[in-house]
């Protein structure tokens, strides 16, 4: 049911947003989270993630309450957790998994059981469409409040930087992604990372989670000159602080590419098997490097073939968007 006109926006108290599981996932909803704080300004925005997300939300002084969602849990620890939501007696829920949480929890207003397939849209688009299902926004770009960047976090960013880097500029570097079939060649991002700093002076730095320290160290064992590698080291909210400061980050179609979509910062994306016109980078500056062949792996995916589709991607296909995108920054900030 659509806001009408007849119904203030000071009516509206308690808002819930159930979002995704994974944190690139989440992260593509967080524009929809910024448009409810801008436009209802005085409500208590509460949001339903997967495990992985929650810290994406530490000290958020926008988010009310950041409830956990675990698809494979006991029907009873569900039902529970389904009579926590409806004593809140939420004004309005934004449901952008489409599941019948919203009716079970008795919310007033919410978005529609339903929502029409769109193929070729892009993720962060649809869920900005699913928005609009019950209120009208205009168009633009809001304030970043889904995102929060605790002072602790970024003082210890500064303080390893002025450490370990510098001043320099730096390029963020991410190598993983939770598909391996995501993953471009450790030694075309070597080979990348060399000569960024080689033309450009620039310093290197791996992120990602756990699982992508021991790529990150593949990929510094392979390098001529240092880098640093934070896989696994800092948190999401640090993370974000980190990719907000650089220069540009090259990656994979993962969470961090997100990130920094999310924070405006240039990206440069190497795709294979997904669709950068659903999952693609949104950054004002954004380059998506994707090799246009038939790939016998993507045309059958439960096979046993490889995906050419990442490994003919050569390292001059990269280069040529790295530094043009890091010449252009550098003409316009200095």
């Amino acid at each position: 049911m659509k806001l009408g006109k007849q119904l203030g926006k000071e009516q509206i108290h308690k808002i819930l947003v159930i979002s995704l599981s994974n944190i690139g996932d989440i992260i593509l909803t967080f524009p929809v989270v910024d448009i409810l704080k801008e436009e209802f300004p005085q409500a208590r925005l509460s949001i339903v993630i997967g495990p992985k997300g929650k810290t994406l939300f530490n000290q958020n002084p926008n988010i009310d309450k950041v409830y956990i969602y675990v698809k494979r849990q006991r029907v009873k620890t569900t039902i529970a957790w389904l009579i926590e939501l409806r004593k809140e007696h939420f004004d309005l829920v934004i449901d952008l998994r489409n599941t019948a949480i919203p009716f079970l929890i008795g919310a007033h207003y919410r978005t529609p059981p339903f929502a029409p397939k769109a193929n070729t849209m892009h993720m962060k688009v649809k869920h900005l469409n699913r928005l609009k299902t019950v209120i009208d926004f205009p168009s633009g770009s809001f304030k970043r409040y889904a995102l929060y960047i605790p002072e602790e976090d970024k003082s210890y960013i500064d303080r390893m930087f002025k450490n370990i880097i510098g001043t320099q500029k730096y390029v963020v570097i991410s190598p993983g992604a939770a598909n391996h079939n995501k993953h471009w060649r450790e030694e075309g991002f070597a080979q990348i990372a060399d000569r960024l700093v080689e033309v450009f002076s620039a310093k290197i730095v791996f992120v990602g989670d756990q699982n992508d320290r021991e790529i990150a160290e593949r990929i510094k064992l392979k390098m001529k000159f240092e880098s640093l590698n934070l896989c696994g080291r800092i948190s999401l909210t640090q993370l974000a602080y980190l990719v907000q400061g650089c220069s540009l980050i090259i990656t994979n179609d993962s969470a961090p590419m997100h990130m920094a979509s999310y924070l405006d910062v240039p990206v440069v994306a190497i795709f294979g098997p997904s669709d950068p016109n659903k999952f693609g980078p949104w950054s004002s500056k954004s380059f998506v490097v994707k090799n246009k062949i038939d790939c016998p792996a993507c045309q059958s995916p439960r096979g046993s073939h490889e995906h050419i589709c990442m490994n003919t991607i050569t390292t001059e296909d990269v280069w040529h968007a790295a530094q043009s995108t890091f010449r252009e920054i550098n003409v316009v900030r200095s």
